[in-house]
């Protein structure tokens, strides 16, 4: 029997993987999620996004195929210092057919020492970890909405990580480096790949984040307080790159001047310039207070205020290159429950968002005026266990955003999802989890006039005009989500 091309490249591979097994075990890891569905206005499953908003509900509310490659590996140890290796590659389509090409996207590479303090015999470092590379630092998420509140992980640095200071908590620092990407062309020919770093890397900052977490405070409850520093480190002068821009040129094709010239559009390259101007630096704050079991209804509860400044984002990495006086502010509670012997469990929040940006002043516009942001959003997201598989779901939201010169008022959004799903438990965490849903959304008018309700592809990228003069849309299908 013949043993086809791509059975022996995977055959080759397992066994290269096999043969290094001993020295160094790979531990494959990952987060994917994957759905189909229809809509009230056919075609693909429709997404629903609140212009001006900063996050979403996302049960029955993703439209794309998502997957993190993890790939773990422990190096070896030095008298108690472990070293280990991550690497992690994400991935992104449509979701439209079964060949879809994508260029990943490395988002890990690095390599921790854990217990540094075991082999320099120094027991202040006993326990923590120094690390370097580029790796995913720091995430902390409200998982329903996907929205990451404190994530300074956008560039490339290193870290002391989880020094016990005792009641007082652990301590932990890392240094990101971080880029601009003003200017970033997209390379139709390498299909959306572009390897070139942008102005030579002449826009950068430096994020310091220090945290102090798990600071015991009452029964069940810790504190975690943080300061993110932004720090502008632009090269001088001006730099250049190169896009690729649509352009339409005349051509007579025929040398008569009595017919019209035809039109033809051509990708042009345009070579263009940045200021490398100084920049601002920015400043970041982080409160944290979180309780088990609150109510004793298992579970946590967070609560957690944030502010940032200048060139810093609430989100807790810096903006390169940017001249806007910004203050923002950021207050919200995330509660999950599992109550024990209950067949329900849950995940709540509600929050609101405040932001003052005001531009630098420039020739053409000497005073620019600020412009403040507000938005407000509740939700809950619901499960009844029926056993240890099966569930039914819901989950319910509601959002509204408005910027003060903004004409229109408030812009509206509340979504309803209905659905059931088969997990792996009772947990709200339990996955992988196999969902059928119907999604309901509505808005009002200013939302529309704000931008694309409906969406759908890689992130919501695609607006669907067919819902452009509705005020409200229906999305029915399944997904699949999972991490190990």
């Amino acid at each position: 029997m013949k043993t086809p091309t791509g059975h022996l490249i995977a055959s080759t591979l397992l066994a290269a993987l096999a043969g290094g097994a001993s020295a160094a075990p790979v531990d494959f890891g990952g987060y994917f999620r994957s759905g189909a569905g229809s809509s009230s206005e056919g075609g693909k499953e429709a997404c629903y996004r609140l212009p001006g908003s900063v996050l979403w509900f996302r049960l029955g509310n993703e439209c794309d195929t998502y997957a993190d490659l993890v790939f773990r590996s422990t190096l070896g140890q030095v008298d108690g210092t472990t070293f280990k290796s991550t690497f992690r590659f994400s991935y992104g389509t449509q979701g439209i057919a079964n060949w879809e090409q994508t260029s990943p996207s490395w988002r890990e590479v690095f390599v921790e020492a854990q217990d540094i303090g075991a082999a320099m015999a120094m027991p202040a470092l006993k326990g923590a970890s120094l690390w370097a590379g580029k790796r995913f630092y720091g995430n902390r998420d409200i998982h329903m909405l996907d929205y990451g509140f404190w994530e300074p992980n956008q560039g490339v640095g290193f870290g002391l990580e989880n020094v016990d200071l005792g009641k007082a908590g652990k301590f932990s620092y890392a240094l990101m480096r971080i880029g601009d990407f003003t200017g970033y062309g997209i390379n139709p020919a390498l299909g959306g790949f572009n390897p070139d770093l942008i102005g030579g890397g002449s826009r950068m900052v430096s994020v310091h984040d220090f945290r102090l977490e798990g600071i015991e405070t009452n029964p069940g409850g810790k504190v975690s307080l943080g300061l993110d520093l932004s720090m502008a480190d632009n090269r001088d002068g001006t730099s250049s790159y190169t896009v690729n821009e649509t352009r339409t040129v005349y051509v007579d094709d025929d040398n008569d001047p009595t017919t019209p010239n035809v039109p033809i559009t051509v990708l042009t390259p345009v070579t263009k310039t940045i200021d490398n101007g100084k920049g601002k630096n920015g400043l970041g704050l982080h409160v944290q207070h979180t309780q088990d079991d609150l109510f004793g209804l298992g579970g946590f509860n967070q609560v957690v205020f944030k502010y940032a400044k200048d060139a810093m984002t609430l989100r807790g990495w810096g903006i390169a290159g940017s001249t806007d006086k910004r203050n923002e502010y950021l207050l919200f509670d995330h509660w999950v429950i599992e109550p024990k012997g209950l067949p329900v469990t849950a995940s709540m929040t509600a929050g609101m968002r405040k932001a003052k940006v005001t531009a630098e002043p420039n020739a053409a516009v000497p005073n620019p005026q600020a412009v403040n942001t507000t938005e407000y959003w509740i939700g809950a997201r619901p499960q009844y266990h029926i056993n240890n598989i099966w569930s039914l779901m819901a989950e319910g939201g509601y959002q509204q955003a408005r910027a003060d010169n903004d004409s229109l008022g408030w812009r509206k959004l509340a979504k309803l999802t209905l659905g059931t799903q088969f997990s792996m438990g009772r947990s709200i965490w339990s996955r992988p989890a196999i969902r059928f849903y119907t999604t309901y959304a509505k808005w009002n008018g200013a939302a529309a006039k704000a931008g694309s309700v409906a969406c759908t592809g890689r992130d919501c990228n695609t607006p669907i005009d067919a819902f452009k003069d509705k005020r409200h849309g229906v999305s029915y299908g399944m997904q699949i989500e999972g991490w190990f």
